[in-house]
């Protein structure tokens, strides 16, 4: 591993003590305590890049405010506009962002573009009265847009969710079960992290850099992928739980069983309001809207379709719910 994704794992494992404390805080400290935690993560990780970050929220800010009925448009024109632009920084003479600044920039773009399509849906909603589960209250401030934007959980690493995830976390009572959820989610990581330092001391991704493994046979040489994309996964594996973990430690995107909650989108089914006396006394509640990855389903699929929706769930919610939806009407098939 390099040193950046060490300091990613051991910013994740000192994440997970921090949720505890928030999970049991009122709504005002966890949106403010969250997001200060966040700003100071950033601005250790990414130091003066972070004006990346707040251009691009400043601006999706304005045209939520200036353009409400049409802002996911031109928030996913303006924010993928600005990433090409990020990404060609030093063309202009700006100095290089660092690795931490890349993976911010990323979720945030994320975040913005859902957050831009949501403000729109409730436009849309207001105006024919219809509801639909999950859907935004109200239209959030600037203020609350920074506090969503910077809040410490996935900022770096994901998992990506909503907007309206993010309010029902601050608005959530302390009962939610977290500690045991937690501690099932982790349990495979350790057989995972075993694997990848085998894997990578048995097969080194140096060596593909080396001129003597082309000397090698082309069927060694595609052999010698397999184990290295082995490694690949597993790392990824063992970075997704502990960010998984890092939520369930703050008790973040927990819902009731019954609201069949799905990854990056949250419930799907009506469920009580996270502070209610309905949902106090619900004795089940699961994790399903901040899981990115499915181990078992990622290694033993068989389809191609399958093996795009067990990876990175999160990310392809939000795909499927904000690019392939707007796309025009022509069926693409994946098998």
């Amino acid at each position: 591993m390099t040193p950046e994704e060490w300091k990613y794992l051991a910013i994740l494992l000192i994440s997970i003590p921090v949720g505890f404390l928030f999970k049991k805080a009122g709504p005002g400290l966890k949106q403010w305590g969250a997001a200060g935690v966040g700003v100071a993560l950033t601005l250790l990780t990414c130091g003066p890049h972070i004006l990346h970050s707040l251009v691009t929220i400043l601006g999706t800010w304005i045209i939520m405010e200036t353009w409400p009925r049409s802002c996911h448009a031109l928030a996913l024109a303006w924010t993928f506009l600005y990433l090409l632009f990020f990404r060609m920084v030093t063309v202009f003479g700006l100095p290089a962002p660092t690795p931490f600044t890349n993976a911010v920039q990323l979720l945030l773009t994320l975040k913005l573009v859902s957050l831009a399509s949501e403000v729109q849906e409730l436009r849309a909603q207001k105006e024919d009265r219809s509801l639909r589960v999950g859907q935004l209250l109200a239209v959030p401030s600037l203020p609350q847009t920074l506090s969503y934007s910077y809040c410490y959980v996935g900022l770096l690493t994901g998992p990506f969710y909503r907007y309206r995830t993010y309010h029902d976390w601050l608005h959530q009572g302390p009962a939610v079960p977290s500690l045991e959820p937690l501690l099932l989610r982790a349990r495979p990581a350790p057989f995972f992290g075993l694997l990848f330092l085998l894997s990578s001391w048995l097969f080194p991704l140096e060596a593909v850099r080396e001129d003597a493994f082309y000397s090698r046979s082309v069927a060694f040489r595609l052999f010698y992928m397999v184990p290295v994309f082995f490694a690949f996964r597993m790392r990824f594996y063992v970075a997704w739980i502990a960010a998984e973990c890092d939520c369930i430690a703050a008790g973040f995107g927990a819902y009731p069983v019954g609201a069949k909650s799905r990854a990056g989108g949250g419930p799907t089914q009506p469920c009580p309001a996270p502070d209610s006396p309905e949902a106090a006394a619900a004795t089940k509640y699961d994790y399903e809207t901040i899981r990115n990855i499915d181990c078992h389903g990622t290694d033993f699929c068989v389809r191609v379709r399958d093996g795009m929706r067990y990876w990175n769930m999160t990310v392809q919610w939000w795909l499927a719910q904000y690019i392939y939806k707007s796309a025009p009407a022509r069926s693409y098939v994946l098998r």
